[in-house]
């Protein structure tokens, strides 16, 4: 059924008054057009190269000006410039524009030109326009169908942009889904769901990540693929979520705020001990992948997660009012305090390591220095043989034999075959110290920048109190 959403059917939550619930359901997506749409292919799909009969079809056809019309319609959720334009009345001077290209065409190139696979592929096209038309008009009614049914709380849609309605489902409980289907990257689809006004963050995804995102987490409780299958979860995580805060609000308050209270605190007092992570792929479902991480770069990943979790602390202490949070911010605040000292002193020990290798790149630097100068010599000198090897006509200008000039080269300058082994050693010693200076300096940067928020934070909550 899933895969049936938004071609066939609408994923719908809905009220259920009699047994204090909310159900998901399906509404068919009536097909329109489907007499004309058969006819039409029945034309497209001669094989014969004449146009006419579809063009005749469309003119005596009037039912097919009710596609036209500006349709928000996502071919593809994740897609990028999915709106379209439906006119009717474009179609018959356009087939006879391309027929008369493809005529040109033909007649400047009668033995070499697929006339009978051009028309062909015309013809699909214009078959495709109408059936996407359709497709498009055919949901939009579906969608009307929704918004006119009282009982209908959400319905799923592949529309186009940006869209946060919110849907208040009971007196404590509102379901807010956040959509921007049809812009590339920067499409999302993310599930809010709101208790007494609060907002649901899924606070253990912070852990569950290797790469995971303050400003993005506190965005949503629940995000989703960018399918339209995905709707069937987002509904029905909605479903759950608000009959159990209905039936039971205490079991509702345990799994959907202390258990991910819970997981992130205990999954940051547990980073203290391991050295092998398991997170889940940001996009590939629930599959999880393993990282193995040592020396100063677990240091760091450390201090990332640690203290990150001093972000959540307000969003934490927003559910004050409902259960009590204080042991987690103590917890969050423990870590911090125990991995601070361990981040000063690696930091200490990277800025020694820095003083040696920037001693090494001094030392390096000359030899570096001077077989570029004697490569960027041969290479003028190797410049200045390919011309005249051009003008001799021992060469092609159009097509430069490399062997040939290689060979050439090496006759006249037999020392730059030991040197070439040279420059290639010194240039990776060099780059390779280069880029290790670069990555550690880097890893210090994030280090300092870890301590010094957790710094800021206890300064601030000492000045507060």
């Amino acid at each position: 059924m899933k895969d049936l959403i938004n071609e066939s059917k609408i994923c719908v939550l809905l009220t259920d008054i009699e047994n204090n619930k909310v159900e998901m359901d399906y509404i068919s997506i009536e097909k329109h057009f489907e007499i004309q749409l058969k006819a039409l292919n029945e034309l497209c799909l001669k094989t014969t190269p004449n146009l006419d009969e579809i063009k005749q079809y469309i003119e005596k056809t009037p039912e097919l000006n009710q596609l036209s019309h500006y349709y928000r319609y996502c071919q593809s959720l994740r897609g990028a410039y999915q709106a379209f334009y439906a006119n009717n009345s474009e179609i018959i001077p356009y087939i006879q524009k391309q027929e008369e290209m493809i005529k040109r065409n033909y007649e400047n190139s009668p033995d070499t030109y697929d006339i009978i696979k051009e028309v062909t592929s015309l013809k699909k096209e214009i078959y495709n326009k109408y059936v996407l038309w359709s497709k498009a008009f055919s949901i939009n009614l579906a969608y009307r169908y929704c918004i006119e049914r009282d009982q209908i709380i959400l319905f799923s849609h592949r529309i186009d942009g940006w869209s946060e309605p919110v849907y208040q489902l009971t007196p404590n409980f509102s379901v807010e889904i956040k959509t921007n289907f049809g812009y590339g990257r920067a499409s999302y689809f993310y599930t809010k769901l709101k208790y007494k006004n609060i907002d649901i963050t899924p606070f253990s995804e912070w852990i569950d990540y290797e790469f995971a995102q303050f400003s993005e987490i506190i965005r949503y409780t629940k995000s989703h693929e960018l399918s339209n299958s995905s709707w069937y979860e987002a509904i029905e995580f909605c479903r759950d979520a608000c009959n159990l805060s209905l039936q039971n609000e205490e079991i509702f308050v345990e799994r959907y705020i202390i258990s991910e209270c819970e997981k992130m605190v205990s999954g940051l007092e547990e980073i203290f001990h391991k050295e092998s992570f398991s997170f889940r792929y940001k996009s590939e479902g629930n599959g999880r992948y393993v990282v193995g991480k040592n020396g100063h770069v677990l240091t760091e990943f450390r201090g990332e997660k640690i203290s990150g979790g001093l972000d959540f602390i307000d969003k934490i202490l927003e559910f004050n009012q409902i259960i009590q949070i204080k042991s987690f911010i103590n917890r969050i605040e423990q870590c911090n305090q125990k991995i601070q000292p361990i981040l000063q002193s690696e930091s200490v020990v990277i800025a020694e390591e820095l003083v040696k290798l920037d001693e090494e790149y001094n030392k390096i630097k000359p030899s570096y220095l001077e077989v570029v100068r004697e490569n960027n010599e041969y290479l003028a000198k190797k410049s200045e043989l390919q011309k005249q090897m051009i003008f001799s006509k021992e060469i092609d200008s159009a097509q430069i034999d490399s062997m040939i000039l290689n060979k050439k080269f090496i006759e006249l300058y037999p020392d730059f075959i030991v040197f070439e082994q040279k420059y290639k050693s010194v240039i990776k010693e060099y780059r390779q110290l280069v880029q290790h200076i670069n990555n550690l300096r880097k890893v210090l940067d994030k280090i300092n920048n870890h301590n010094n928020k957790i710094n800021l934070y206890f300064i601030k909550n000492t000045v507060d109190e």
